[in-house]
């Protein structure tokens, strides 16, 4: 991460911070959909899961609840929503430090853009 510094920076300096905190974002972004599709692959193998152990309980206790747990089939519904319902409270940290890095970056651009104007009058003035 690129540290402020009382003195200012040259335009090199700048430059540089900007690609590593584009590299940073690219990077953070790809980590990103990596992990939400990891994420939401074994949510949907751990429902899977569930379900067929649900069902293989109550087969191998009662085959008579079978026709009874028609009722649970809401409550199936709702533990289908709860894997991508974590996924998106768990991407929300990705969320944020992407944020976090856009914002550095639109400021490093605004301070290289002042940099390079800076140089370029001090070359018209010569």
């Amino acid at each position: 991460m690129p540290k402020k510094s009382p003195q200012a920076k040259n335009a090199a300096t700048i430059k540089r911070e900007l690609a590593i905190a584009e590299r940073e974002l690219r990077h953070i972004t790809e980590l990103q959909w990596t992990y939400a599709k990891r994420m939401l692959k074994f949510g949907f193998a751990s429902w899977i899961f569930g379900i067929s152990s649900f069902f293989s309980l109550l087969i191998i206790y009662d085959s008579k609840l079978l026709g009874e747990s028609l009722l649970a089939t809401p409550l199936l519904i709702v533990a289908a929503a709860a894997p991508i319902a974590i996924t998106a409270v768990l991407l929300r940290k990705f969320s944020a430090k992407i944020k976090r890095i856009e914002h550095m970056r639109k400021s490093l651009l605004t301070e290289y853009e002042r940099a390079i104007l800076k140089r370029v009058g001090e070359i018209i003035k010569k």
